[in-house]
């Protein structure tokens, strides 16, 4: 399970999400793993405790940080009211399901529990866009000053 690396102990994600998934099992609850074949960067489980709990976690390798894509995913969840959390250390754990053993579903999630999660940086798009999400750049005449000319038998295939 952990992996000796030039003499230091590296531990894997799948190491991280194993012993989550059984401490959640431990203390009464269900961690489903979550795929999708139409939405990219959900989180890796579903954690559900009675009564009507509902908590997204993913699970990472110490050190590593969720991706752009993940990060978007949570704050879609957070917006339609479900906590979401991110754990890369094992001693995360018992502090998580703590946590979400607390909560009472409708009341704010507690701040800092597992992983720091950087937040959204945000993008500007062009402020003039056309119906097809194309910009509206002037377009030169120059550039297209020979596409439109064919010269004879061009048109052929």
């Amino acid at each position: 399970m952990v992996r000796i690396l030039e003499g230091r102990q590296t531990l894997r994600e799948y190491v991280v999400e194993s012993e989550f998934v059984k401490a959640v099992k431990a203390a009464g609850g269900v961690a489903y793993k979550l795929t999708s074949q139409t939405a990219n960067g959900l989180p890796d489980r579903l954690v559900l405790f009675f009564p009507a709990k509902t908590v997204f976690v993913e699970l990472k390798a110490p050190g590593k940080m969720m991706r752009p894509l993940q990060r978007k995913r949570r704050y879609q969840l957070m917006k339609l009211g479900f906590p979401v959390l991110c754990v890369d250390k094992l001693y995360q754990i018992k502090p998580c399901i703590d946590a979400i053993l607390a909560w009472t579903p409708g009341e704010p999630f507690p701040e800092g529990i597992g992983a720091k999660i950087p937040d959204l940086e945000p993008t500007t798009l062009p402020s003039e866009m056309d119906d097809l999400g194309e910009t509206l750049e002037p377009i030169d005449p120059d550039d297209l000053a020979g596409f439109y000319e064919l010269g004879e038998g061009d048109d052929e295939l």
